[in-house]
């Protein structure tokens, strides 16, 4: 009997000090309890930029399609794609065995000619030795005479048709009228072309261009920037523009901008290039991350802004407006005061008005005011 009842004090005396535990704990226990969170310190800026990169293609200085001046079979040619030439350099030759053919035939007219005449010319002189002695008409000299005339009037047109022949020889051959780059060959040997029709394409190898159609709506800044910059491939380089745009291009409704690109530049004609552009935005906000924005009503964007209340971290609402944003970063203007503390990331497990602790105080990493890509 005596040992239940001393039993019974100790279970007793237990369940009043389980009791006292469990109703009374230290204030450093109690914010030990309250949610942690990431925060930092807002900084303003009076504009953000955004980096815009304008699509458009490397061409030539000079592109030409050659042709020849005259029709006819293609005999020859000396120039293949991808070849480089010189100024001058013959790059095909068409068939001139007509073109032979016909000179004989000039050349035999004239020798013809020059027989006649040496034979006018006799006759001339002994018609007028006749004459001395008073035995020749002078209507038989004047026959003469206007008979030499007319031989070497034919004989000049001969010469003339002589020259024409031989330059239309020569204009049967191609020349590359500058230096540059065979891009393509239209004709094989043996193909029969006419007047003007195109044979091969060639590419000067120098004052490369890019050609950049760029909105607008942009052109007004665009043409009051000086420090540009071309992206061909991986490579960049500093270009000269040569026109501020002249009109709007029905199809892709751009403004076409010409740039002047290196000498030295290692380019290939039809390349993309890419023209950069930093697009400045006078407007103050604040640079956040992303993970601490979350959707609202009606589409607004809501942060989390943390308050000293009573010695307590209370949790705000606050709505903003995004003006850009990036794959990590918004550039964003509202509701928000330089200097406030702004809640980082896990905004899914916080409610307005909850107390929370913060753990420490993240810097806002200062690339984010000037590298915005679009």
């Amino acid at each position: 009997m005596k040992r239940t009842t001393i039993a019974g004090i100790v279970i007793g005396s237990a369940l009043l000090v389980g009791c006292n535990t469990s109703t009374t704990s230290p204030p450093d226990q109690q914010m030990n309890q309250l949610l942690s969170v990431n925060t930092f310190t807002l900084a303003p800026s009076d504009h953000y930029n955004v980096e815009r990169e304008y699509v458009g293609m490397v061409q030539a200085g000079q592109q030409a399609n050659l042709g020849a001046e005259l029709g006819g079979k293609v005999a020859r040619i000396l120039a293949d794609v991808g070849d480089d030439v010189k100024a001058g350099d013959p790059l095909l030759i068409l068939d001139t065995q007509l073109l032979i053919t016909q000179a004989d035939e000039l050349r035999a007219q004239q020798s013809q000619i020059t027989a006649q005449l040496d034979l006018v010319e006799a006759n001339l002189k002994r018609q007028n030795s006749l004459k001395k002695k008073g035995f020749s008409a002078d209507s038989e000299i004047d026959a003469l005479n206007s008979q030499r005339n007319a031989l070497r009037a034919n004989y000049r047109q001969l010469t003339a048709s002589l020259a024409a022949n031989q330059l239309r020889q020569e204009k049967s051959t191609v020349y590359a009228p500058y230096d540059g780059t065979i891009s393509a060959r239209h004709v094989s040997k043996g193909d029969v072309i006419n007047v003007s029709a195109p044979t091969l394409t060639l590419l000067a190898s120098t004052s490369r261009e890019a050609h950049i159609g760029i909105p607008a709506k942009q052109l007004a800044k665009l043409i009051t920037h000086s420090d540009w910059q071309l992206r061909v491939g991986t490579n960049s380089y500093p270009v000269t523009l040569l026109n501020p745009g002249a009109r709007v291009d029905s199809g892709s409704r751009t403004v076409k901008l010409r740039f002047s690109l290196p000498e030295n530049a290692e380019v290939i004609d039809g390349q993309l290039a890419y023209l950069l552009f930093s697009d400045v935005h006078d407007k103050p906000g604040y640079w956040i991350p992303l993970s601490a924005m979350t959707d609202g009503l009606r589409g607004v964007w809501n942060v989390f802004v943390m308050s000293d209340e009573d010695n307590l971290h209370v949790v705000e609402r606050r709505s903003i407006q995004v003006l850009h944003a990036n794959a990590e970063y918004a550039y964003v203007t509202g509701a928000l005061t330089p200097g406030e503390r702004l809640i980082s990331g896990g905004l899914h497990r916080l409610v307005p008005g909850q107390a929370v602790q913060p753990v420490k105080k993240l810097p806002l990493p200062l690339k984010t005011h000037d590298e915005a890509v679009l």
